[in-house]
């Protein structure tokens, strides 16, 4: 599958994420519910300008919200599963973690008992992701020619961007479902979605249970 249709390919799984999420009911009860929530639907949204910003051709801005990408997935699904109260309330009032990205992230991966995919991820690009954000070199390397400035455009790692957008979208949404009410009732939908994602999408090494909370049953 080429870069062109991999990008329409994440947008279609986008807007059927949308279609799901728009009328998905939440039992509000605590700040929990309410930050967790609040926070996975930005993690959509950054998902979404992903792809918006790279058919525009604004490619700095898609690179540069890959880590907020990331970032508000790992911290929504940390608050909802592994954060005490105080923790909780902290953040509430400071806008601010005591725990590090990583601790969060090593924390989310044992309370859902996930494969280390997300830590790997971390691991290996978390350096370029900052450069992206912040403007550094990583991004401006990326504009250098001989005689003038513009991204340069390579689709294999364009493709690599999308298949991380689509990774962090599927587990938002299963986050999403584990959080409303008749959540039950879906997992039927997530597994065939899963199965149609390993058929286009996920990056060879990368399994179903690297990426799926179907099975069990959102713990």
């Amino acid at each position: 599958m080429n870069y062109e249709e991999f990008r329409k390919n994440t947008r279609n799984l986008l807007s059927l994420i949308d279609e799901k999420t728009e009328f998905l009911g939440f039992k509000v009860t605590s700040d929990r519910e309410v930050i967790s929530g609040a926070l996975f639907d930005i993690c959509l949204d950054h998902a979404k300008g992903v792809v918006v910003t790279l058919e525009n051709k604004l490619h700095a801005s898609s690179y540069a919200l890959i880590r907020p990408l990331f970032e508000s997935f790992v911290r929504a699904a940390w608050i909802q599963h592994c954060a005490c109260d105080s923790e909780i309330s902290y953040v509430k009032k400071k806008d601010k973690f005591k725990l590090s990205f990583e601790e969060m992230l090593k924390a989310v991966e044992k309370e859902r008992q996930w494969e280390k995919t997300l830590s790997q991820v971390k691991q290996s690009a978390w350096k370029a992701m900052n450069s992206y954000t912040h403007g550094g070199i990583q991004l401006v390397g990326r504009r250098l020619n001989e005689n003038f400035i513009e991204h340069n455009e390579d689709e294999e790692e364009l493709i690599g961007i999308l298949q991380f957008v689509c990774i962090i979208s599927f587990l938002t949404l299963s986050e999403m479902f584990g959080m409303s009410t008749g959540f039950d009732k879906e997992n039927e939908f997530l597994a065939n979605l899963l199965d149609d994602l390993c058929k286009w999408c996920f990056i060879p090494g990368v399994t179903k249970q690297d990426v799926s909370v179907v099975e069990e049953g959102h713990k």
